[in-house]
């Protein structure tokens, strides 16, 4: 992954067709914007995906969080996947061909800006939005990047399961967050969980591991 920042991209181009001609393959581009142009107050963020040790009123707390005070500490957050049906987050990475057509039935994207991968957004266009320089990875490292890349400088993340549903590690989620947290070190990154962080990521100085009182405590959730 590459160390970006929303602040100097002003755009990119995007394959929409790939054609041949006299025996040779070329590609047809099309210029997308930067789409978001933001300041954000607080230099916290939560990056949050499904998990079945995530109450719904945490999530309801989460999406609604006020930022205490004047809202000084209000954050944008992260969805991961499936947490679009629990809740509506700022933003919401989704690489589920299913999910993203479920969707833009029920309108979702009018309610949460929605990245996923150029050929879904070149298949459904004006719906949803482009991983900026086409950053590929799980969508819980990609959501971790998209928080940093939009120059937060505190990114929690929750939910982020160690196991499958089947019980087998997600050795390569936990690698792929790993080389997140490696990209930005500037960046201080906080797993909520009361479980033990594996080693890729306990090792890095930036990570740290907060209980959830804590979490709540600190960003007045």
């Amino acid at each position: 992954m590459i160390k970006r920042y929303r602040k100097d991209y002003p755009g990119e181009f995007v394959v929409t067709n790939t054609i041949f001609k006299k025996g040779k393959k070329e590609y047809e581009r099309e210029w997308i914007d930067n789409p978001i142009e933001f300041s954000h107050v607080s230099s916290k963020a939560t990056c949050i995906a499904e998990s079945e040790y995530i109450s719904d009123a945490l999530y309801n707390r989460i999406e609604k969080n006020n930022g205490g005070v004047l809202g000084k500490e209000k954050m944008q957050t992260y969805g991961v996947e499936y947490v679009w049906r629990k809740m509506i987050p700022t933003f919401t990475v989704c690489q589920v061909p299913a999910d993203l057509e479920e969707m833009i039935k029920c309108r979702y994207t009018a309610k949460s800006i929605v990245y996923t991968k150029a050929s879904q957004c070149i298949k459904y266009p004006g719906e949803f939005y482009l991983f900026p320089y086409s950053q590929s990875s799980t969508s819980q490292a990609l959501a971790l990047w998209l928080a940093c890349f939009d120059g937060h400088t505190d990114v929690y993340f929750i939910g982020y399961d160690l196991t499958k549903a089947d019980g087998e590690l997600n050795q390569k989620m936990i690698l792929s967050v790993a080389n997140v947290i490696k990209t930005f070190p500037d960046v201080n990154f906080h797993q909520v969980s009361d479980f033990v962080s594996p080693d890729e990521w306990r090792n890095l100085i930036n990570f740290t591991r907060a209980s959830l009182p804590v979490y709540v405590s600190q960003c007045d959730v």
